[in-house]
């Protein structure tokens, strides 16, 4: 892969990254700043996830009438000014607005990015590639979530804003990506009929519900029933990304040497054993939660890179609408996770929802049993 396509991808990832995370952790700092209750503000959360996952959707039809390098560009630029305006927010429902913006043009550059692995790089290497750029996503959402809780919450917002917005000048004067095809056409539908697509957008999607309800909330549990401070919070859920930032990384590598659907089953099977701990030790944690937490993000990753594997293995007729799937039924199911989690905890609380999550997991291991992913290639 060219330098230069490369450097782009990882300013992508980085930018996209670097507050999605930090926003878990901040929610509780957010309510304090406006006077509102942490539920209440936790809808930042879902409000950048479901914009996110519904416009997904937009960005394979688009590059088949646009360069892919426009689309970068103007998407980048978008999101610059989205984030500048969350850092300026004057009230809750302004950061609303904002985050739902951020979530629009956001939605572009994990499709845009995959198509171009999957253009550029040679099969026995796109694996790694994926590995590479994700765990870097998960390195600047360390980064993220570390200043979270000494910074204060506006500068994590104005970060992305200066490098959006530098990215976008560097797309502009230095890519030239065209993969426009006039005799392709994009279907959604047509792609999902595919049974091995199906089933691999199946676990995709039940994965990311899953996650969300759970991740979505850590900060809000941690902050609730221990009373974690804002810079302990962080520190928790920095531990997580990076576990995550190894597993990416590693992730990639197992892929290859003993299946992608063994390495997304044994993530599945750490996620349930953070769960489990969750449970069986619920109020009497608290320096532990910091290992614990460990598990979840080591698992998580190598279920996500597993997947991702996958969707670059695809054949081209697949290769775009798969893309843009792919980011809309992460981020879209994610959004109703994390709504769904929040309806939970207020229903019947934190335990309940760890049980619930963990069943649906095991659920998931057993269909992985007996299907598998890799056909999906």
């Amino acid at each position: 892969m060219n330098k230069k396509v490369l450097a782009v991808l990882i300013t992508a990832f980085i930018t996209l990254s670097f507050s999605v995370a930090a926003t878990t952790a901040l929610v509780p700092a957010i309510a304090g700043y406006f006077g509102v209750a942490p539920v209440s503000a936790g809808r930042l959360i879902w409000m950048y996830m479901l914009p996110y996952g519904f416009f997904a959707l937009l960005w394979s039809p688009l590059t088949h009438k646009f360069k892919i390098s426009r689309l970068f560009a103007f998407n980048m630029a978008m999101f610059s000014l989205a984030a500048l305006g969350m850092s300026f927010c004057w009230s809750i429902y302004a950061a609303f607005a904002f985050r739902f913006l951020m979530g629009v043009f956001a939605s572009s550059f994990v499709p845009l990015s995959l198509i171009i692995v999957g253009k550029e790089v040679p099969a026995g290497k796109k694996s790694k590639y994926i590995g590479i750029l994700f765990s870097l996503s998960f390195f600047s959402s360390l980064a993220g979530l570390f200043l979270s809780g000494i910074l204060f919450w506006r500068i994590i917002y104005f970060i992305p804003a200066v490098l959006a917005g530098i990215a976008c000048f560097w797309i502009v004067f230095s890519l030239r990506m065209d993969y426009r095809r006039q005799n392709l056409t994009v279907s959604y539908v047509s792609t999902l009929k595919d049974r091995t697509v199906f089933r691999l957008f199946a676990f995709i999607t039940a994965g990311s519900f899953i996650y969300h309800s759970i991740q979505q909330w850590l900060a809000v549990f941690m902050a609730q029933e221990y009373h974690f401070s804002q810079f302990k919070v962080s520190s928790a859920l920095t531990m997580a990304s990076l576990s995550a930032i190894a597993a990416e990384s590693a992730g990639g590598v197992l892929c290859t040497k003993i299946g992608i659907s063994k390495v997304v089953e044994i993530g599945f099977f750490l996620m349930i054993s953070f769960l489990g701990v969750l449970i069986l030790f619920y109020k009497n944690l608290n320096a532990e939660i910091f290992l614990a937490v460990l598990l979840w993000g080591f698992g998580w990753a190598l279920t996500h890179v597993g997947l991702s594997s996958v969707l670059t293995h695809l054949p081209d007729k697949f290769l775009r609408d798969a893309s843009s799937l792919n980011s809309a039924l992460r981020f879209f199911s994610g959004g109703l996770g994390a709504f769904f989690g929040g309806r939970i905890i207020s229903l019947v609380g934190f335990k309940y929802l760890f049980c619930f999550a963990g069943i649906l997991i095991l659920g998931l291991v057993i269909l992985l049993e007996r299907k598998g992913v890799e056909n999906a290639a």
